[in-house]
């Protein structure tokens, strides 16, 4: 098995015959591996290395493809090739609970909150070939952001929270999830303020349902249903929050907002923080900063909005935030991108 740069490629028919080329070797394989597994499924990591290898190889010749003709005004080409994979190629990687899962969509949405709580855990547990996929997304370029931007928010927040032990912190958790980080948070031998309200907001009933289980031995953590666009549109903001909190963070919501919609929300979150309160929110940078991007949007039909950094700090720019108010900070591989805004006073 090979991997050949498509760097230089001009043609689509050139890099259309090279992706046949390396999916028909993908293929004699994994046929061969999966028949192997088959008769000794708990054997899968003798071929994970491999596995990984040549999947990688393809994904990397499908962004050095776009890449090239994307600044050379050849769009057109990209969506053939895309037209292409989807009709003929993608099937065959839907394999593995994760794939099927994100390209299914049970739930009715990209990134729901079961299968960002899987990534938080990482515990496959399929075996045989479905475990070759399962791990290969699990330890995707994505989805180890994933897990290092909850870490990076639980660290940000322990340390705002034993910062602030003055009076009891209030804290919005918009777009909440499964809500792992706060159970995390609220149980780590690091957080030494417990004097903490956690409220959390999230439109999907099931995922507060979801949430609401997981931290049942949890207190101080309230969970209201309410959609963030409507927060963002709301003139009567107060018609819909009941409080003002001192701590604000959202890390998922943005991936899926366009720059209008970003900027009213975060306009309107800035209203309901109380003086030096803050706001944290991620954001994923500029699409080729995430080397998972075809893999997700080509197989997964997980598709996310990017933003340079100064897009990003512009939204805040354009909802009341000021440059001293502003600190840029970024998740270790560069993928994701958080904003940490201080609402100082004026």
């Amino acid at each position: 098995m090979y991997t050949k740069n498509l760097t230089n490629l001009k043609s689509l028919r050139e890099v259309e015959l090279s992706l046949r080329g390396k999916v028909k070797i993908y293929l004699r394989s994994a046929k061969e591996i999966e028949d192997y597994l088959s008769k000794n499924p708990d054997e899968w990591g003798k071929f994970q290395s491999e596995f990984d290898s040549v999947v990688n190889g393809i994904f990397k010749d499908i962004m050095d493809f776009e890449r090239v003709n994307i600044n050379t005004s050849n769009k057109e080409k990209v969506d053939k090739l895309k037209h292409l994979f989807i009709n003929r190629i993608r099937k065959i990687f839907l394999k593995g609970n994760y794939n099927e899962w994100s390209f299914r969509k049970p739930y009715g949405y990209a990134g729901d909150f079961k299968i960002i709580d899987d990534i938080y855990q990482n515990n496959p547990k399929t075996m045989g070939f479905a475990r070759l996929f399962d791990n290969y997304f699990m330890m995707s370029a994505i989805s180890v952001a994933v897990r290092n931007r909850k870490e990076d928010f639980k660290r940000l927040i322990i340390d705002f929270a034993n910062k602030n032990q003055e009076h009891k912190i209030r804290i919005m958790n918009l777009a909440c999830g499964s809500c792992r980080d706060v159970k995390e948070i609220m149980s780590s031998d690091q957080l030494v303020n417990k004097n903490i309200i956690f409220d959390c907001y999230d439109q999907d009933i099931k995922a507060l349902e979801y949430a609401k289980n997981l931290l049942n031995d949890i207190p101080d953590v309230n969970f209201v249903q309410e959609n963030a666009l409507r927060i963002g549109v709301t003139k009567n903001l107060h018609s819909l929050i009941k409080f003002k909190y001192d701590l604000i963070y959202s890390t998922g919501l943005f991936d899926y907002l366009n720059y209008r919609i970003s900027e009213r929300l975060i306009s309107n979150l800035r209203k309901i923080l109380n003086p030096n309160g803050l706001l944290i929110v991620s954001d994923v940078r500029d699409k080729y900063s995430n080397p998972s991007v075809h893999y997700m949007e080509w197989v997964g039909d997980w598709n996310l909005l990017y933003r340079d950094d100064n897009e990003f700090r512009k939204i805040f720019y354009d909802s009341g935030f000021c440059d001293n108010e502003l600190k840029s900070l970024y998740e270790q591989q560069g993928i994701m991108q958080y904003m940490s805004a201080r609402k100082l006073k004026r």
